[in-house]
């Protein structure tokens, strides 16, 4: 009779520390300027502010596999390279797993920087999103309007052409990943 009591409380005791496991969300991202790492960094501070989720920022060139498999939210960013998503961001998704799909019905979001007004922002965000709808992602917005594919920032042109991004673009950043946090959360 001990015995099954210490085996029931041991298996309750595991079972409840699994179902006390936070959810991932994997930021990643490819920056040499740094622009796009500042975005980075202001979307892991808004899914950081949602309780009970475990944030991993990384550069795109440190993620592994496992890392995208583990996540339940993936948010990827990327600059503007001729109106396209730069040629690392691309190979990066390219190299995602997709036999059996098993990236399906993770949550997926995306931010971008260009260096001007109109230079090709949402298209790079569009990119992402239509990838990430092959793997099976479902695809989220930002939270305003202003930021209907994800969160972007002008980096270099008129207004904006400052040392560090308008607060502007990085509260756009916070609220997508604040967003996507609420969304994983939602999920589990």
């Amino acid at each position: 009779m001990l015995r099954c009591i210490f085996t029931f409380t041991l298996l309750f005791y595991s079972v409840g520390i699994y179902a006390q496991e936070r959810p991932k969300i994997l930021i990643t991202y490819f920056s040499q300027s740094g622009n796009t790492q500042q975005m980075a960094e202001a979307v892991a501070r808004g899914a950081n502010s949602v309780d009970s989720v475990e944030v991993l920022l990384l550069a795109i060139e440190d993620v592994k596999v496992e890392d995208l498999l583990q996540a339940k939210g993936i948010i990827l960013g990327s600059p503007v390279y001729n109106g396209n998503p730069a040629p690392p961001v691309l190979e990066f998704i390219n190299s995602w797993p997709f036999e059996g799909r098993p990236l399906k019905d993770k949550i997926g979001a995306a931010f971008s920087t260009g260096g001007g007004i109109s230079i090709g922002e949402e298209g790079v965000l569009l990119s992402i999103l239509k990838s990430m709808l092959i793997h099976g992602l479902l695809v989220m917005s930002g939270e305003e309007v202003e930021a209907a594919f994800g969160a972007s920032a002008i980096t270099d042109e008129g207004p904006f052409q400052m040392d560090s991004l308008d607060p502007i673009f990085l509260k756009k950043a916070e609220n997508l990943g604040k967003r996507v946090a609420n969304r994983v959360l939602s999920f589990q």
